[in-house]
């Protein structure tokens, strides 16, 4: 195999890095990694299309994502970029960012981020869907009760997309319980992006059965995505064939082509 045979394959969570910036406060300190570093990964495995997330560390500071999209614009670029940012009641310019490629905005609702973001949902999403934007939300199962709660009060139709399998423990049948609970309301998709819940690093064995359970149930609003460039993940660091390689055990060719191709061309309209 050498590449994912699902062209224009999509791969909805990457970071890229500023290597001028210093994150004197961040929880971590990046590697500089320019969406030209992750060209060269896409290349090998045919990624065509790309959705830059804005970092944790970064907060509502948008320029280097916003710069990044406007560069992909070129008619020489080979990857196709769509772009998610970070913003609060301040952050204005918003139809510039939605020409710019920007299709959805991020909440950070991390316990160990130290960051409580969720009760800003219900004003957030009110602006992302003046924009007919979605909302991704990085929370985690102990807060699947709170935004449950919060989903019927959000504009008709607005979509929550939650990061990283929404952080659910592999084996775990409560927590996947109350994530299949979100998910059967029709309103929330999933990301199959392994590397932060897998607790078997580069092969992914113990996300087999939930990705299969979730992409039988669930088709139409699972997506995936690498993390690139895979910050403060365990030993071995995943390349992109890796990932492929984990879909194509775990989906069908028609779930894999819905988790690759067809539900990141509805979502952010490429």
């Amino acid at each position: 195999m050498t590449h994912t045979s699902m062209s224009p394959a999509c791969d909805c969570h990457i970071h890229v890095f500023d290597r001028d910036r210093e994150y004197i406060k961040a929880t971590y300190q990046p590697p500089r990694k320019s969406i030209g570093h992750f060209m060269e990964e896409a290349a090998v495995s045919d990624i065509r299309r790309a959705v830059l997330i804005q970092a944790s560390i970064d907060g509502t500071d948008n320029h280097y994502l916003l710069e990044t999209l406007r560069q992909a614009r070129l008619p020489t670029s080979p990857l196709e970029l769509r772009g998610v940012v970070m913003i609060d009641e301040h952050t204005s310019g918003l139809e510039a960012m939605r020409e710019a490629g920007v299709r959805g905005i991020r909440i950070q609702d991390r316990t160990r981020l130290g960051q409580h973001d969720l009760a800003r949902l219900p004003e957030l999403a009110a602006r992302a869907a003046a924009l007919d934007w979605h909302v991704e939300l990085n929370t985690e199962p102990e807060r699947y009760d709170v935004l449950a709660a919060l989903l019927p009060t959000l504009p008709e139709g607005q979509t929550i997309v939650l990061d990283h399998f929404g952080h659910v423990t592999p084996g775990h049948s409560d927590e996947l319980t109350r994530l299949c609970r979100l998910l059967d309301t029709g309103r929330v998709w999933i990301k199959l992006a392994p590397t932060r819940v897998s607790q078997q690093p580069g092969r992914y064995d113990d996300l087999i059965e939930l990705t299969r359970h979730l992409a039988e149930r669930y088709r139409e609003c699972c997506l995936w995505g690498s993390d690139w460039p895979h910050v403060m993940t365990p030993s071995p660091i995943p390349g992109s064939l890796d990932m492929i390689e984990f879909l194509e055990r775990a989906l069908s060719s028609p779930q894999r082509q819905a988790c690759l191709r067809d539900n990141p061309e509805r979502l952010y309209r490429f």
